[in-house]
């Protein structure tokens, strides 16, 4: 009688462990790993690669590219001032899709850093911080009002020439 609840007890255990193994879902929220702050370190454009220390000079001219993708599926792409709202969708932990006025971007993480590969161009980034993001968020709106007021200076002088 002891063997048999002994044999019983290890059954249930063996229907537990495969139970919950089966609702597993593969290893949790693929998500996880894609949201927040994505900051540039690296540039190839034709085989030409623009590294760390170039990007950190255009940084100190207020030039910056970073990648934000919140958890509701929506995202930005900031590229030098100039932000591109999107969608995107992860397809695993490591292989997501970014689209933005009808272009779909692949994006691949390896080794903790975030590509995105589009016509021969790649771009690099690895996880940042809110704060880059709302600097990116900061310069975009600044690069904006500076290009108003340099129109409305430019009408006003046009008309004030008349």
């Amino acid at each position: 009688m002891k063997k048999g609840i002994i044999v019983a007890l290890f059954a249930c255990v063996f229907a537990l462990s495969l139970a919950l193994v089966g609702c597993g879902g593969g290893g949790g929220d693929v998500k996880a790993a894609w949201v927040g702050t994505w900051d540039l370190t690296e540039m190839e454009e034709g085989g030409q690669v623009t590294g760390s220390e170039d990007i950190e000079m255009l940084k100190g001219l207020g030039l910056t590219v970073n990648l934000e993708l919140k958890e509701d599926g929506t995202g930005a792409l900031v590229l030098f001032g100039e932000s591109m709202d999107g969608k995107w969708e992860a397809k695993s932990a490591t292989d997501a899709t970014f689209t933005y006025e009808g272009q779909t971007i692949n994006m691949k993480i390896t080794d903790g850093k975030l590509t995105m590969e589009q016509n021969g161009s790649k771009l690099t980034f690895v996880k940042g911080t809110a704060s880059s993001a709302s600097a990116s968020a900061a310069s975009a709106s600044a690069s904006a009002a500076s290009a108003s007021a340099a129109s409305a200076s430019a009408s006003g002088s046009s008309s004030s020439a008349s």
